[in-house]
């Protein structure tokens, strides 16, 4: 079985580490696979499977026409091609291509983020534009429902991918909802370690956020709830955990002018089993971004027990429901946020419920069952 995974950038986000953990385990089985991406400067020699990476010609925007893309389909005469994330050159030069190469086609969308932001932008809820805005109802109509509709199978990580391929015309035969798996590090875990840890962390309640500092994300929000919460709960703290994405400076500053600093901690970015450390110690997560595929750190926070709050962003919503092991709250009210949060905290007998649900719900999303079920796909488009 010759395979190739797409991935606009890797290493990086939750789309990225998704493709790592299929490629790793592909390897691992002795399976022909290579990662297809963007060229960078990563030092590529961790990995044992090959990683090719192709120069961008041109961008518009996040829409990267990949240099040589369509030579290597043809000379590597994959059997398979598993493209990740909808709305990129990638994907849609893959699904082009497919009958005249012969290779079946796989696609996991990861949500429909910039297709979500299109609506928000509609909508006032969010105020920054992009030059390219007037090109998204043409793509979504018309170049992206073709590159789905040209997919051999889809694979749904929520409920809401699932109902945007039917919605279009996807027959649901050719359709397999399966939620990102959670890494390994996530389910180990020393009782002992963590309480020592807490009480470094010297606060409470603990919260934490968990993703990149950048304006899709919306920290903003939380950091503004915060001076609601220490009102009522002098002893919190805010642990802000992730890399810069450009918006490092801007919550710095915003926290001095709060008169917060001392209370939201940004610790960066961190390793796997460092995260778990963190969400094991923490009393909440809050996640507050504008756009989601399904996000990993939800899935995450289940897996360690830690109830959650989150916006509506991508199948996020579905998955609160879901699960029962976290609330929603709207996009863009810091009062209504702070409020959720406080009720949250105090309702002891919810909080423990959404810890059990999160525990329960997470108990088959180890990558090695959610990789069973991808390739499982791949077996049956390739008998």
């Amino acid at each position: 079985m010759k395979i190739a995974l797409l991935i606009q950038r890797f290493p990086g986000g939750g789309a990225e580490s998704y493709v790592e953990e299929i490629a790793k385990r592909l390897y691992s089985k002795g399976e022909d696979v290579t990662v297809i991406t963007s060229k960078s400067d990563h030092d590529d020699s961790q990995y044992g499977f090959r990683i090719i990476r192709l120069p961008s010609r041109f961008s518009l925007g996040e829409y990267s026409w990949w240099q040589g893309l369509d030579n290597i389909l043809k000379k590597e005469k994959f059997d398979l091609v598993h493209t990740n994330t909808y709305g990129y050159f990638h994907s849609d030069k893959a699904a082009a291509l497919k009958k005249k190469l012969g290779y079946k086609l796989v696609m996991t969308s990861h949500g429909f983020t910039g297709m979500d932001m299109h609506n928000l932008k509609k909508i006032g809820m969010i105020k920054k534009s992009s030059k390219f805005d007037f090109i998204r109802p043409f793509y979504d109509n018309y170049i992206g429902k073709k590159t789905l509709k040209s997919c051999d199978h889809l694979i749904a990580l929520s409920k809401k991918d699932f109902q945007y391929y039917q919605k279009i015309g996807i027959e649901e035969s050719k359709i397999t909802t399966i939620m990102p798996g959670v890494k390994d590090e996530f389910f180990i875990h020393d009782d002992n370690q963590i309480n020592g840890f807490r009480k470094k962390l010297d606060a409470d309640p603990i919260l934490l956020s968990v993703g990149e500092l950048s304006w899709v994300k919306n920290h903003e929000l939380l950091v503004k709830a915060i001076p609601y919460i220490l009102e009522k709960k002098p002893s919190a703290k805010l642990f802000i955990m992730g890399k810069d994405g450009g918006e490092f400076g801007n919550l710095t500053t915003l926290c001095k002018k709060l008169g917060i600093s001392e209370k939201v901690i940004f610790v960066g970015p961190k390793k796997p089993n460092e995260v778990s450390m963190y969400m094991r110690s923490a009393n909440l997560l809050v996640h507050t971004s504008l756009a989601e595929g399904v996000s990993t750190v939800l899935l995450e926070s289940m897996v360690s027990g830690l109830p959650f709050i989150t916006t509506p962003a991508g199948g996020n919503e579905f998955l609160a429901d879901q699960s029962h092991a976290g609330m929603t709250v709207s996009f863009g009210n810091e009062k209504s946020l702070s409020n959720t949060i406080l009720v949250t905290l105090d309702d002891k007998e919810k909080m423990r419920l959404l810890s059990i649900d999160g525990i329960n719900f997470s108990k088959n999303l180890s990558w090695n069952i959610t990789y069973l079920s991808i390739y499982e796909i791949y077996e049956k488009l390739l008998k």
